[in-house]
């Protein structure tokens, strides 16, 4: 999988998925209007909004590269538009209650990306509530094997080479909080990465996936049992697994 070349800075395209999300959207913008990198586009794609967020978008349009504003099937299901739009090198992915950290924060990954020609690059994200009060930090360098246990990348901020979805295929809009890693299951061993060992992005601790863990420990068991490196016995193991470890991890305020 051939990246840009040395002489030519990879691009980006930033995938921002959003329904009424007028309390952190013009942050989120900001943050990636503030970048000193300009090798980057701007996809938004709005599920039918019946707050500011239609207007916040578009008093920015003229930085917006491509957005629209229609029911969706989901976040994954906008992700998935938005990929049909994207032109860059490289996808990213935040949500609209996500923010990059700094304004050197997409730099040091096109950096990277440019350095070690990868298929994708990923970092830390700093967890922050409502109140933007720190609530721990996430990310680790991408692990095949340890995959199939835990999800360990920071999605938010990673960057992915766009090839990959050709290749792949987009997410699967039946899952409503593990499509991203479901996606990730689908990626082979040979699959090349780099890791930044900072943290780039400011993700919202508030999302679905962390109120609703009963549904996403289900969703995981279900992209286990139709992953073929794992398949349905393997997943209720490490469905079972999850299950036990969670006191645990409550009781010591680790992520689960």
């Amino acid at each position: 999988m051939n990246a840009a070349n040395s002489m030519n800075p990879p691009t980006v395209s930033i995938i921002v998925a959003t329904f009424n999300a007028e309390a952190t959207l013009e942050r989120c913008l900001k943050s990636i209007f503030a970048q000193t990198s300009p090798h980057w586009e701007l996809l938004v794609v709005d599920g039918g909004s019946s707050d500011r967020t239609v207007e916040i978008i578009s008093a920015n349009v003229d930085r917006i590269a491509y957005w629209h504003s229609k029911p969706d099937a989901g976040i994954y299901d906008a992700w998935n538009q938005a990929l049909g739009q994207a032109r860059g090198d490289y996808v990213c992915f935040l949500g609209a209650d996500d923010a990059l950290m700094d304004d050197g924060s997409l730099q040091v990954l096109l950096d990277a990306a440019q350095e070690s020609q990868c298929d994708l690059i990923s970092a830390k994200g700093l967890l922050v509530d409502e109140r933007l009060r720190p609530c721990g930090v996430i990310g680790a360098p991408w692990d095949y094997r340890g995959l199939r246990r835990r999800m360990r990348i920071c999605h938010p901020g990673a960057v992915f080479r766009r090839e990959l979805f050709r290749t792949f295929g987009n997410f699967d809009s039946r899952y409503r909080i593990v499509a991203d890693y479901d996606w990730l299951l689908r990626l082979p061993e040979s699959t090349t990465s780099r890791f930044v060992d900072r943290i780039v992005t400011m993700v919202g601790h508030a999302g679905v996936s962390r109120k609703q863990v009963w549904r996403r420990l289900r969703e995981r068991r279900q992209a286990h049992a139709r992953c073929r490196r794992i398949g349905p016995a393997l997943s209720y193991v490490y469905w079972l697994d999850k299950l036990l470890r969670m006191p645990i991890a409550r009781l010591f305020g680790l992520q689960y």
